[in-house]
């Protein structure tokens, strides 16, 4: 994979990272957020995995540590919504 279809992919994984952010914010569709968020953790990683520049590395870094936190966000208030 060439950098340039990296960066394609880093961007558009931050544009579905706000998307699933805002559900939260709203509080709506929290489980569709969590899959989404399982999935997108597990793209981020395997982009991890790979040679990339040490910029995009970071970036990704914190993208994987706001999708653990919403992830568990999600956890929280589906578990409050059950109850």
């Amino acid at each position: 994979m060439e950098l340039e279809e990296i960066e394609k992919k880093v961007q558009a994984i931050e544009r579905d990272l706000k998307y699933c952010e805002d559900l939260l914010n709203k509080e709506a569709r929290m489980e569709f957020a969590k899959m989404v968020l399982e999935e997108l953790s597990r793209e981020v990683r395997k982009l991890l995995l790979r040679n990339i520049p040490e910029a995009l590395r970071s970036r990704l870094s914190s993208m994987e540590l706001k999708i653990r936190i919403l992830y568990h966000r999600a956890n929280a208030l589906l578990s409050l919504q059950e109850e």
